[in-house]
């Protein structure tokens, strides 16, 4: 009761295709396993599931307008404008 030499090579080859797959699956798994996914919660877009262990930015307040330069330059045509009416 053996395999002929066909059915061997067509068992060998279906059992090829499925490891090729099984391993396709775990990389795939793997991949997304080790990245960090996007996570919305509370309306807040969160980029890892370790957002809590981040320590918080501080961004100092600027000044209020912040091209000075151009604000004088702007206000100082607007007065010869005037002038010239």
């Amino acid at each position: 009761m053996g395999f002929t030499e066909k059915e061997v090579m067509k068992i060998t080859k279906t059992l090829r295709h499925i490891g090729t797959g099984a391993m396709l699956v775990l990389f795939v798994l793997a991949t997304l396993g080790s990245t960090g996914c996007t996570v919305s919660n509370s309306g807040m877009t969160l980029p890892n599931p370790y957002y809590l262990n981040n320590r918080p930015q501080y961004h100092p307040r600027g000044t209020e307008y912040p091209f000075p330069n151009e604000a004088a330059v702007l206000q100082d045509a607007d007065r010869e404008e005037q002038r010239a009416f």
